[in-house]
């Protein structure tokens, strides 16, 4: 069983819903709009700066960090506590109550202990902050760091690691440079379970080399897995990456909105219900992407998926049929 509260998600789909999205599921719990608000520590990763590698994922451009940057233009060069309260100031005028700090740029776990203590403690000093939500590897997180945000837990912060698995399959994670397994994230869901620590995953939907059926199953072993919550969205060909190299030589073709759709709504139909969805989509600036041509924003993507489950009559865990635990499932790995 994962940590998300069973009865809350029951209110989800009492009123309708036909999944169980992150946003209201935060709402029911705490009784006020929670929102997130990214921070920029200047954190980098082991795939780049060369302890894993220097070329990155191939979906990942070595530059995609000044794109973010730039986004991110009005609050990047501020100190923690200067950059939490100007975020503050922009979620409080769109009518959010309190708010996660999601430390979104680079893994934010790859540091040494002192230094993720020194920014976690500085950004917890605001007391309008109900916790983190840090994004990170799954080969990033020793014993040690998650002792640290256990103790975090313990004083009444809600703590999320948000994991950039991208798939359960080895041979994706191997041919898009990954450098990490699958015996890694599951090592972190049951050890940061132990510590009252939430687990998300990232999750592409049309990676190369990646059958449908095996989108499915990553569905459904990360139902197995009793994750929390998850983030899907679409492979997106970004400019100056080894996958726009595959997509111009004609290699890799990205999927169409109607395919991406169609697999997503499948995706959804193998999740326990349990497991909160964040996200459907991708909002990727033009100046970066190279395809597919179709709009990923979420404003646009997530209706039309909801419609889908909506034709289709289904919603989240309705073709979930399990026939391992993860108990059963280590060994595998």
């Amino acid at each position: 069983m994962n940590l998300i509260n069973q009865g809350v998600v029951d209110k989800i789909y009492k009123k309708g819903m036909l999944y169980a999205p992150f946003g209201e599921y935060m709402r029911l719990k705490h009784g006020f709009k929670v929102f997130k608000i990214p921070f920029n520590g200047n954190f980098t990763c082991p795939n780049y700066d060369g302890r894993l590698s220097k070329n990155g994922c191939t979906f990942c451009p070595d530059f995609a960090r000044q794109f973010t940057y730039e986004s991110f233009r009005p609050y990047k060069d501020l100190g923690i506590a200067e950059q939490i309260e100007s975020q503050l100031k922009h979620y409080k005028s769109c009518e959010s109550d309190k708010g996660l700090v999601y430390i979104a740029f680079g893994t934010n776990t790859y540091q040494r202990i002192e230094i993720l203590k020194e920014i976690y403690d500085k950004i917890l000093e605001n007391k309008e902050i109900i916790g983190l939500s840090i994004g990170t590897r799954p080969d990033c997180l020793p014993d040690e760091v998650l002792d640290l945000l256990a103790g975090y837990v313990k004083k009444g912060y809600e703590i999320w690691l948000e994991i950039g698995q991208q798939s359960m399959h080895e041979h994706t994670l191997e041919k898009t440079n990954r450098r990490h397994g699958t015996a890694e994230c599951i090592r972190v869901v049951r050890e940061a379970h132990k510590r009252g620590i939430y687990v998300l995953f990232f999750i592409m939907i049309g990676l190369p080399y990646e059958t449908r059926t095996e989108t499915i199953e990553t569905a459904r072993m990360l139902s197995a897995l009793e994750i929390d919550a998850v983030k899907i969205y679409p492979t997106i060909v970004m400019k100056g990456t080894e996958l726009a190299k595959e997509y111009i030589n004609g290699t890799y073709r990205p999927l169409s909105e109607t395919e991406y759709i169609n697999l997503v709504a499948d995706f959804v139909e193998n999740l326990d219900r349990n497991i909160l969805i964040q996200r459907f989509s991708k909002d990727c600036g033009l100046e970066t992407k190279l395809a597919p041509e179709w709009d990923s924003y979420r404003a646009r993507i997530t209706p039309k998926i909801e419609k889908e489950l909506k034709r289709r009559n289904t919603k989240q865990g309705a073709k979930l049929k399990l026939s391992l635990t993860v108990d059963e499932l280590v060994p595998l790995i």
